[in-house]
């Protein structure tokens, strides 16, 4: 769980005038910071609701962000009927449009009242278990559900390390690290100090959060099913797992119709294995039980699949 997934969600593709507004008016934008604040007066009920009406509003017009879901819907079940995948797709598009309006809550609302949300966890003793080992623990949390809340509700209680991509727009970068920090978590560039830092940090015994399912740089991945499709897959955390001997847990945040609940998740045993194809495997497998936890929040307006083995058609 780094801080990109966040940016992306509050970037200017998604800003409320951006999707609500005619086109005329796109140039009007709320400031990242004044639509935080304004989406913070709200009751998590309300930015739900919100939410769902942003998401179907946008699916009424035809628009890339249905598409590229659709298109991996495709892909991953490729067994849902036309009408069962349709409704994939319009339920996708409202729960991203919650992702979007809950930053409000999740970015602005103080401590005790970020903790309350969580009103159920599974499987928490896997996390308490690994931390007592003092072997360092990496959470691995997809783009699954509220997967923003994870790290916030995590350092409620202690200290955590995420890695992130600086955005363009610093004004975004800055509204994101921020949020991001200001319980105690601490996020780190993706470059050599950064990545050092996450090893120290494990070495310690602590806590780091990473996103799994991002794409990797070239070179620094493989390929992998997912969903029974070739990804190129990232070898970065497994070979951080074998290089400091910390425990991997998966997590998910589900969202539920009042709170969420927290999900905790054992990894396949072949996450630690040597062979990064079979490590990389083994990591795409835990990451599609995270999606079935709640398939319809995951983000599947993500290209997944945009790098592809050679000799195979692009497919987007």
């Amino acid at each position: 769980m780094n801080c990109n997934g966040a940016a992306l969600l509050f970037s200017r593709k998604y800003t409320l005038t951006s999707a609500l507004a005619p086109s005329p008016l796109n140039t009007v934008r709320l400031s990242a910071n004044a639509a935080l604040r304004l989406l913070s007066w709200l009751p998590l009920p309300a930015l739900h609701r919100l939410g769902s009406v942003i998401g179907r509003t946008i699916h009424l017009f035809p628009n890339r962000h249905s598409r590229i879901i659709e298109r991996n819907l495709q892909l991953c079940y490729p067994t849902l009927s036309d009408t069962e995948r349709a409704s994939l797709v319009a339920r996708n598009m409202r729960e991203t449009g919650k992702n979007l309006t809950e930053l409000g809550a999740f970015w602005r609302w103080p401590k005790a009242k970020i903790a309350s949300l969580v009103t159920e966890e599974v499987n928490p003793q896997l996390l308490q278990s690994a931390l007592a080992d003092k072997k360092g623990v990496i959470i691995a949390a997809p783009h699954a559900g509220a997967w923003e809340l994870i790290g916030l509700k995590l350092t409620c209680h202690r200290s955590m390390h995420f890695l992130y991509r600086p955005n363009r727009t610093s004004q975004i970068d800055s509204t994101v690290l921020q949020a991001r920090e200001r319980f105690g978590g601490k996020c780190h560039p993706i470059t050599r100090q950064g990545l050092s830092a996450l090893v120290r940090a494990l070495k310690q015994g602590e806590l780091i959060g990473i996103l799994p399912d991002q794409e990797p740089a070239i070179d620094h991945g493989v390929f992998a099913p997912f969903y029974s499709v070739p990804a190129y897959t990232m070898t970065f955390l497994p070979n951080l797992a074998q290089r400091t001997g910390a425990a991997v847990i998966f997590a998910v945040m589900e969202r539920q119709a009042s709170g969420y609940r927290l999900h905790y998740l054992q990894p396949d045993k072949a996450i630690y294995d040597p062979d990064p194809e079979i490590s990389s495997a083994a990591l795409n497998r835990c990451v599609e039980r995270c999606v079935d936890v709640a398939p319809a929040q995951y983000m599947w307006s993500y290209k997944r699949f945009r790098k592809t083995p050679e000799g195979l058609n692009p497919r987007y």
